[in-house]
């Protein structure tokens, strides 16, 4: 959950489809075929993408979260 306090996230454009709140697990190669894994940081749900499959891939930051997290840490500097 840390990546969605800070406010960077992936949004993720798969054969026609979008997901967002998304969050890198890892990337697997298998023969020649590269996979990717990101989970919803919000359903926690997973997912696994053919690498040729993804038509766009950008990091998302998401201003409300972005400020509640910097109201945190200077409350924490007190």
């Amino acid at each position: 959950m840390d990546n969605f306090s800070n406010g960077r996230l992936l949004e993720l454009v798969y054969d026609g489809r979008t997901y967002e709140f998304l969050e890198f697990i890892r990337i697997d190669r298998i023969c020649e075929n590269t996979y990717i894994t990101l989970k919803n940081v919000i359903t926690t749900e997973m997912f696994t993408f053919d690498e040729k499959k993804i038509r766009s891939i950008r990091m998302k930051i998401h201003p409300h979260s972005l400020s509640l997290s910097k109201k945190r840490e200077s409350s924490c500097r007190k």
